[in-house]
């Protein structure tokens, strides 16, 4: 119990009985499997069902407003395009850069994309409309999760102008409808955070915990911009990512090992040794291994008092974990970037805001 630092925020931890540890992650797995799935939406066969089934945005007077929008600018070709795969990693990118510009949890990002993949779950969208619903999802999350508020009208000047705050209003409550006000989606961290419990006390020191979190923070970010984990269960990423964490580091004996797995026998519906904790396991590793990242702990970090973990989009600076770019390092901790265009993450593929 006590406080914990999580970038340059500082969160207050509860004590919690083993009891009242088991209730919550048993709700969060209920939660999971019964109101926050989603589906492997890109893929043709569901893409071709859910065009028979939903029904269709262009008819709505929202989508009306957007296409006069598009129109208005000179492009009016975009409806006829899909979405893939490249557009939400970009998206993903583009909200971690806003949520540090403006200091939010990294958090709000998991939330933001896990509401976004299951709208495009239910609904048949186009570029200008997937756009729409991007920004309307970081905007719902960060008003559901933070104190601190970005108004509509900032999020408006993300997009150069391209929508109107009017538009973005009906998209937000075209997304709570669509979601049946289901808009609190556990998430891999929120998982880690109470797996961490699991852990004996006298298995490592606070520094090393903290270090073993961090790391398995940082996985979990990894396992958000990848569309591969769109359809996995937020608790068996987080058992992957602690897993692979532990691997990484020697903190944990092989005695403190054997009791954390054994905890989860309390728990319903998880098993940290299953087919698709394995998967995550491997995919997460992948990863890692191909971003070029490497681990340093939390003792052999630079010793200029900084406590951050960098984003897997290099959006924050040399800290815990560094990766090296060929282009140089990235913005230093507690820097402010300038504010980001919504057109950095709609590139080659999509059309960007006013093009």
């Amino acid at each position: 119990c006590g406080v914990r630092r999580e970038g340059r925020r500082t969160l207050s931890v509860t004590c919690f009985t083993m009891v009242d540890l088991v209730e919550r992650v048993n709700v969060l797995v209920k939660q999971e499997c019964e109101r926050y799935t989603c589906e492997d939406y890109l893929s043709p066969s569901f893409q071709s069902k859910l065009a028979q089934d939903s029904k269709p945005l262009l008819q709505s007077p929202l989508v009306t407003s957007v296409q006069l929008a598009a129109a208005s600018h000179g492009n009016s070709s975009s409806s006829s395009s899909g979405i893939n795969e490249v557009w939400r990693e970009k998206i993903c990118e583009w909200s971690y850069q806003v949520v540090d510009h403006f200091d939010f949890s990294r958090e709000v990002v998991a939330i933001s994309i896990t509401i976004l993949d299951m709208f495009l779950s239910k609904q048949v969208v186009d570029k200008k409309i997937f756009q729409l619903a991007a920004m309307t999802s970081l905007y719902l999350a960060i008003k559901l999760n933070e104190r601190g508020t970005l108004s509509m009208k900032s999020m408006i000047e993300l997009s150069r102008g391209y929508f109107m705050p009017e538009q973005m209003r009906v998209m937000e409550m075209s997304i709570l409808q669509t979601l049946s006000w289901h808009v609190h989606p556990p998430t891999p961290f929120c998982f880690v955070r109470h797996f961490a419990y699991l852990f004996p006390q006298t298995s490592c020191t606070s520094t090393q915990k903290h270090d073993l979190l961090e790391l398995a923070r940082f996985l979990t970010e990894l396992s958000i911009i990848d569309y591969y984990f769109v359809d996995r269960r937020p608790s068996h990423i987080a058992c992957a990512a602690l897993l692979n964490a532990m691997d990484m580091t020697t903190h944990i004996d092989y005695h403190a090992h054997c009791d954390f797995l054994s905890n989860f026998k309390y728990f319903d519906g998880l098993d940290p040794a299953c087919q698709e904790v394995n998967e995550c396991r491997s995919r997460l590793l992948d990863l890692y291994n191909a971003g070029g990242y490497v681990h340093t702990p939390l003792g052999d970090a630079p010793s200029d008092g900084r406590t951050e973990t960098i984003s897997p989009v290099s959006v924050n600076a040399f800290d815990a974990f560094s990766r090296h770019h060929p282009s140089g390092p990235a913005t230093p901790c507690g820097g402010k970037r300038s504010l980001p265009s919504s057109s950095h993450f709609v590139e080659d593929q999509v059309v960007p805001f006013g093009s």
